[in-house]
């Protein structure tokens, strides 16, 4: 759907009030500029679910509802259930925008009566999209398999595989540099690469089956086969290769223990993604400080969790001084370093050596129908990979072209050289996943903390076509 299309479907509704309900200022500010551009003129405001109530009470005129799911004093989940037990507003429209990505979670606000679930961070077209969808629809937070084309002109399968412009992902790229100079020559496949700047998109589209392949974070994929949607784990996108950043707007600190313990203490601190190898990282680091990082409105919590678009940390925290600091994959934390709005606390690698973070993740049905492609494309990664560990000067050089085509995100070959030269940073040289890696991370979220299923990994990961 179109922008200006769904703008038009919405116009018999903009005249609507909208309640916007979010406990973080920067990212109600931010939704809120969202839905003025999208049309709506009367957009309320509230801090949490309580205020929702109150606030409520005094605009009877209020025709949509968006909330978080994790505040304090009365979550999203909870106003949503006081919502439609109260017959004056139990038939408004309700979008739960949350950085819950857990397919149950998406269950349980469709089961309190919810309409859409709208997974952060999310952009205007996503916003847009979940709109159009409660006033047109209902409920919609499941997606549905559209079986594409994969016959290119030239003969070849077409392989649709969708990433966002990080460096984890650098291996695509080297691998399209080196069809494109030649020096690899794929017979089965043509490559067909979506750019997408946020994990949202990759993820419905990996679900819906409107692309074949997505460089994704692991528990992403994970979480989606505990549901079973048909994909398989074929190969790492790489090891390492993320960075915690603290916020330098508050000045020069000590970096001891103790001393970041203080500091960081009731601030905000950025995930790029719920369901992300992040969470568990910056869970190590922060409770090793002493610290115990969360959602609000989870008890005891004193370092408080927001996920925001990777590309939007540096700029997003350097507005913001209630923000501590974030846990990101690279470049977005060199890039803060070089624009002197953060500072290098420690790589990831430091935390857990050589730990995965994104995959290669296939649907069931390109592997079972074009095997020789899988193949193929699994193994040309592979030496992709070993190629950007042997010429990494070459590989900045690559990185700032494929990931940020237009010059819009500002990466610099002087940034992603550091990346790429940096001992302890992203490395590709070993791609083959290990099993143990992806039990530790499903028992850590599980156990510790109480996301997730516990799956078989064994039926996950399809290391058939690993032979290089």
């Amino acid at each position: 759907m179109g922008e200006k299309n769904g703008e038009d479907l919405l116009k018999p509704h903009l005249h609507k009030s909208v309640l916007l309900i979010e406990d973080t200022k920067s990212i109600l500010m931010t939704e809120k500029t969202m839905l003025n551009d999208i049309g709506f003129e009367s957009v309320v405001l509230a801090g949490d679910g309580q205020e929702a109530i109150e606030t409520l009470e005094k605009n009877p005129s209020i025709g949509l509802i968006i909330s978080d799911w994790n505040m304090p004093s009365l979550s999203g989940y909870e106003f949503l259930q006081w919502l439609r037990k109260d017959s004056r507003f139990n038939d408004i429209p309700f979008i739960m925008a949350t950085s819950q990505a857990e397919k149950r979670q998406a269950q349980m606000a469709e089961g309190a009566g919810g309409n859409y679930y709208l997974i952060k961070p999310f952009g205007p077209q996503e916003l847009l999209a979940a709109i159009h969808s409660v006033f047109e629809t209902g409920f919609n937070s499941d997606t549905t398999f559209i079986n594409k084309t994969n016959l290119s002109s030239s003969g070849k399968v077409k392989l649709t595989v969708a990433h966002i412009p990080i460096t984890d992902h650098i291996v695509l790229g080297m691998l399209q540099h080196l069809i494109l100079t030649n020096k690899l020559t794929p017979k089965h496949f043509e490559l067909d690469i979506q750019s997408l700047l946020l994990w949202n998109p990759v993820q419905n589209k990996l679900d819906e089956g409107t692309i074949d392949a997505a460089f994704i974070l692991a528990p992403i994929v994970m979480d989606l086969f505990s549901y079973d949607t048909p994909v398989k784990i074929v190969l790492l996108a790489h090891k390492n290769g993320s960075i915690c950043i603290r916020n330098k707007s508050f000045g020069d600190i000590d970096l001891d223990p103790e001393s970041l313990k203080e500091y960081f203490n009731n601030k905000v601190f950025y995930l790029p993604h719920t369901l992300s190898v992040h969470r568990i990282l910056a869970d190590i680091y922060l409770r090793n400080l002493g610290l115990n990082p969360g959602y609000a409105g989870q008890e005891g919590v004193n370092v408080q969790y927001e996920v925001i678009p990777p590309i939007m940390m540096p700029d997003f925290q350097a507005k913001d001084k209630s923000v501590g600091g974030f846990m990101v994959a690279e470049p977005i934390g060199a890039q803060a370093i070089y624009s002197n709005v953060g500072e290098e606390l420690i790589l990831s690698g430091q935390l857990w050596n050589d730990h995965p973070c994104c995959v290669v993740a296939m649907r069931d049905e390109f592997i079972q129908k074009y095997p020789e492609a899988v193949d193929e494309f699994v193994n040309m990664l592979i030496v992709a990979g070993q190629y950007v560990e042997s010429h990494k000067d070459e590989a900045s050089k690559i990185a700032v072209s494929f990931l940020d085509q237009d010059g819009k995100l500002g990466y610099s070959n002087e940034i992603l050289e550091k990346v790429f030269l940096d001992a302890n940073g992203i490395n590709t040289h070993d791609l083959v996943p290990v099993l143990e890696d992806f039990d530790r991370i499903q028992k850590f979220m599980y156990d510790k903390l109480q996301m997730g299923n516990l799956i078989d990994v064994e039926k996950l990961v399809d290391m058939r076509f690993i032979h290089n």
